[in-house]
């Protein structure tokens, strides 16, 4: 799923609408970008809920994770064939939409078989597929010719689901469903989760908006800022040799984390220190805009996004309001990630226009800290 997924946004996509229109790729990016975050902000939620309500002979799950496989395969096959910006961008609301109804489904997986005291080291784990489908998917695309990247990623997407597809087991669902309409109307209507009733669930929805928005900010236009600002003779192969530095980092810091976590039982504190390190790599990354700079930056970035990557998940499995609707509320968990996403590209464009690069990494830097500082606030987690 994150190959399929970041390895198009990273090289393929960005180079595929410079192919366009070179002197507009900035916004054509950016608004493609936020349409497929937009689908994804409405994919999540729903899908969770529909997961959440699912009782066929195929499990809970397994239905929600099948139909967007095929989805996302299908419309990155597609995407190479597409010779307009619109037939793009219908492609990439596929993708983007059909990842974020996978994702939700996925995500429940933990809090319906995990104990809480082992979720830390579990969400690390599980946590570490991002970076690596990140990586995986930029090294297997850098240096082919776009089409080949898209159906590489595309097969990837749909051939790595099968395992989890073919288990025999699937969680069953909660003893008390009382109240969980499965009409549509109701279902929209248990989308809304009350601030005010669930103010940890709230915070932690911020916390996860601002963190991903930094790492939207700094991430979206990496191909750009290697290629304009650093002036790197070979910027797709800079890019891959950053997120693979990126995920050495997160596999270094993770899984420990993770594990020292459930032992002392506090996860608040990982995620403010995490959120600090993001901070500081992308000061550094918007200090010096050198190629040596980014390489530490990209290490330091990842260390800290691993950290929060684990320990953020496994505290929000703990404030979740109800056992019953776990898929939908880390739906409305991951929407805050991807209205991030929707988000940081009108940002991210003004930004380098206003500032350049420098003023985009400087405000994903204090987005990152804010992210750390919304978590603060909650009482029922340590």
């Amino acid at each position: 799923m994150w190959a399929g997924l970041l390895g198009s946004a990273q090289i393929l996509l960005p180079d595929r609408i410079a192919s366009l229109d070179p002197q507009h790729k900035v916004w054509n990016l950016g608004l493609v970008v936020a349409l497929g975050a937009i689908a994804a902000i409405v994919s999540s939620p729903v899908a969770g809920a529909l997961s959440d309500r699912t009782t066929s002979r195929f499990g809970r799950r397994r239905p929600g994770v099948a139909a967007p496989v095929l989805v996302c395969s299908c419309a990155l096959f597609a995407l190479p064939l597409q010779s307009s910006l619109i037939g793009i961008g219908v492609c990439w609301i596929m993708v983007h939409g059909s990842v974020n109804a996978m994702h939700a489904a996925l995500c429940a997986t933990v809090p319906d078989r995990v104990p809480v005291n082992q979720r830390g080291m579990v969400s690390a784990v599980a946590g570490l597929a991002m970076p690596l489908g990140l990586v995986l998917g930029t090294l297997l695309v850098s240096g082919l010719p776009n089409w080949a990247g898209y159906v590489i990623v595309g097969g990837l997407v749909a051939v790595l689901a099968v395992p989890y597809l073919l288990q025999k087991e699937d969680p069953a669902p909660p003893c008390d469903r009382r109240g969980q309409s499965r009409s549509v109307r109701g279902l929209l209507a248990g989308l809304y989760v009350s601030p005010r009733r669930n103010p940890d669930f709230a915070w932690a929805w911020g916390g996860r908006f601002f963190s991903q928005l930094a790492t939207s900010l700094a991430t979206l236009y990496l191909l750009y800022f290697l290629r304009d600002e650093v002036r790197l003779g070979n910027p797709t192969g800079g890019v891959a040799v950053l997120s693979l530095l990126y995920t050495l980092g997160v596999v270094a810091a993770s899984v420990a984390a993770g594990r020292m976590s459930d032992r002392t039982g506090r996860r608040k504190v990982y995620v403010i220190v995490s959120s600090a390190l993001m901070a500081g790599a992308l000061i550094c990354m918007a200090l010096l805009p050198v190629w040596s700079a980014a390489l530490l930056s990209a290490t330091v970035l990842g260390a800290g996004y691993g950290v929060y990557l684990a320990i953020d998940q496994a505290l929000v499995t703990q404030v979740l309001p109800r056992a019953r609707d776990r898929g939908k509320d880390l739906g409305l968990i991951n929407m805050a990630g991807s209205s991030a996403v929707a988000l940081a590209p009108l940002l991210a464009a003004q930004s380098v226009l206003l500032g350049g690069y420098s003023l985009l990494f400087v405000l994903a830097a204090g987005l990152a800290f804010a992210g750390g500082l919304f978590i603060q606030p909650i009482t029922s987690v340590r």
